[in-house]
């Protein structure tokens, strides 16, 4: 829980939940319930991932550096939409969110793109997949929570069935996790596993998010390890701390021996 430090710019209700949004300092946040933050925007460089998971989601581009089509399931404060739209000016994106009141929200608060680019879809994600066309998208980003947890018609095997028939076939999924239940967490990664031959997971320091990075090949650990040189220029581009996500991704999902020999 949160505590309530700034100003408040907005007091709503969402499916009889209190949705607030306050401005602090840089920064507009967006909440849900009792202060479960959701979102979070830079009012200076809205473009910008604040929240440390949404960083180490964008850790999916170590994988796949070159993208035309996104789909982003869960809109909230519209920070993947702002970041991927900002950094890849050739692109389309796909965001889809079952709530009408969140959506708008975001396009009154969250500068929430009204282009050619972006296409907003008001659906449930697993609805929309199985609705779809046979377009392949280059990388999907599950973002799907309320104040309760994971959505769970997003967060079940159905949905991750389509969404591996949705990819590209050099195309990544990153997907933020986040639950107190063990359980659960093994079950999604079991069904993970079951679709993608590839699967990183990524804990994020000091929170309870983890991200799984799924591809429908083998983690290719060459392409990660990037030469000093390279990760410098990536962080700079992106704004982002990769040799950290690099960091956490050897840590989290290769063992010693194996991390030698793939120096």
């Amino acid at each position: 829980m949160a505590p309530n430090t700034g100003r408040l710019v907005y007091t709503g209700y969402w499916n009889d939940y209190l949705v607030e949004i306050e401005d602090s300092g840089d920064h507009r946040s967006l909440y849900f319930g009792a202060r479960s933050l959701q979102g979070r925007m830079s009012l200076a460089n809205p473009h910008d991932l604040v929240l440390s998971y949404t960083r180490y989601m964008a850790a999916a581009l170590l994988v796949k550096a070159t993208l035309k089509n996104i789909l982003i399931v869960g809109i909230g404060a519209g920070s993947l939409i702002r970041f991927f739209l900002h950094h890849f000016t050739q692109c389309q994106i796909d965001a889809v969110d079952y709530a009408p009141q969140l959506i708008t929200i975001a396009k009154d608060f969250f500068h929430l793109p009204d282009n050619n680019q972006l296409s907003v879809y008001c659906a449930d994600g697993r609805s929309f997949l199985q609705d779809s066309s046979d377009k392949k998208y280059d990388l999907i980003l599950i973002d799907a929570f309320d104040d309760r947890g994971m959505a769970a018609t997003v967060y079940s095997e159905h949905f991750f069935s389509l969404c591996a028939e949705a990819l590209a076939p050099d195309g990544v999924l990153s997907c933020n996790l986040w639950s107190d239940d063990g359980v659960r967490l093994a079950e999604i990664k079991t069904i993970l596993a079951d679709y993608f031959e590839g699967c990183l997971y990524l804990p994020v320091p000091d929170h309870a998010n983890i991200v799984a990075i799924a591809m429908p090949f083998p983690i290719p650990w060459p392409r990660i390890y990037l030469k000093r040189k390279e990760i410098t220029s990536l962080s700079r581009c992106y704004n982002l701390n990769f040799r950290r996500l690099i960091k956490v991704a050897k840590q989290h999902n290769i063992n010693f021996f194996k991390r030698i020999w793939l120096r």
